[in-house]
């Protein structure tokens, strides 16, 4: 049975409704006592069930030659919020940590089921030593935005994911010591980040908040020549196995399926937790979807999707 179509979110579902009225309209709210707080979805549904644990840690980013800086987003699946990577154009800063740190913290994602609550920094410093050690400097004004511990969890996540991916892309990691991030603000150790996590020594990666079924190629946006289109992406072991489809945009919306399969893990020379397929598409917009099935009923669990276009032959 063909899973009933869903539409591209604009924007996360979390809890800043209010704020969001209320600075659009500054007369009628009278000012706010105090910023409203950014929080976690409140609980799974049943068609939203706990997604199993990934099958291994999540890989740092291979060495790169393209100047293209991964970045790390914030995205909300089954009740709660994950982790997601995007290789974007940035400013060139200098270094490739501090280039993709700043584009973190004042831009904005490609892709518009994904966000960010950092805020600009006026200042940013970054540096990495011997024992793949890497210092980020920032300050404090970077923290302006109140959120919940779970959201101040994966925010330091978000920052500690871009800085050690950006150092992996461009080859600044050296023998076998884990990539950690020691987090300074205006200098010192020991800060409150966003009034819950303690910023007091270097941090690995936690694998369990990278996304459980993630699309890395296409991106959104893209665009490509009618054929073959290659769809690149990674995943965890779901009960019901992970699938995937293609459909037609219509009037701005989801439209038929033009294409769907299974996915197999680690398929040929592929690392056990990727996939790739390729998809024969003609002229038109596409959103391209995969998604992850418990095994007992065909809820998609942890769905990624990327719009993209496709030229005439």
């Amino acid at each position: 049975m063909t899973p009933a179509p869903h539409s591209r979110r604009t924007r996360p579902r979390l809890a800043v409704v209010a704020l969001v009225v209320c600075l659009g309209a500054v007369s009628a709210c009278g000012g706010l006592s105090t910023p409203s707080t950014t929080t976690m979805p409140q609980g799974a549904t049943a068609a939203n069930p706990v997604v199993p644990p990934k099958s291994d840690a999540a890989e740092l980013e291979k060495l790169s030659t393209h100047r293209s800086a991964p970045v790390y987003w914030l995205g909300e699946r089954d009740a709660t919020v994950y982790l997601y990577r995007e290789y974007v154009e940035a400013e060139d800063q200098g270094d490739p940590i501090t280039t993709s740190i700043k584009h973190m913290l004042e831009q904005q994602p490609t892709d518009p089921d994904y966000f960010s609550l950092w805020s600009p920094a006026s200042r940013i410093g970054t540096s990495i030593d011997g024992d793949n050690v890497i210092t980020v400097d920032l300050s404090a004004d970077a923290f302006a935005r109140q959120m919940d511990a779970g959201l101040a969890e994966r925010a330091v996540q978000q920052l500690v994911y871009t800085a050690t991916g950006a150092a992996a892309n461009a080859g600044l990691l050296t023998g076998s010591a884990p990539a950690r991030v020691a987090v300074l603000v205006d200098g010192r150790p020991g800060y409150e980040a966003f009034g819950h996590v303690r910023l007091d020594g270097p941090t690995e990666r936690v694998s369990s908040l990278r996304a459980p079924v993630w699309i890395i190629e296409p991106h959104h946006g893209s665009a490509y020549a009618a054929g073959n289109v290659a769809v690149r992406g990674a995943g965890a072991v779901f009960p019901g196995g992970i699938r995937w489809e293609v459909r037609r945009v219509q009037e701005g919306g989801p439209g038929d399926v033009v294409s769907d399969g299974r996915i197999t893990l680690g398929a040929g020379d592929l690392p056990a937790d990727e996939f790739e397929f390729a998809v024969d598409l003609g002229e038109g917009d596409y959103d391209v979807s995969v998604w992850g099935q418990n095994g007992v009923d065909t809820a998609r669990l942890s769905e990624d999707t990327k719009r993209i276009t496709v030229a005439g032959r």
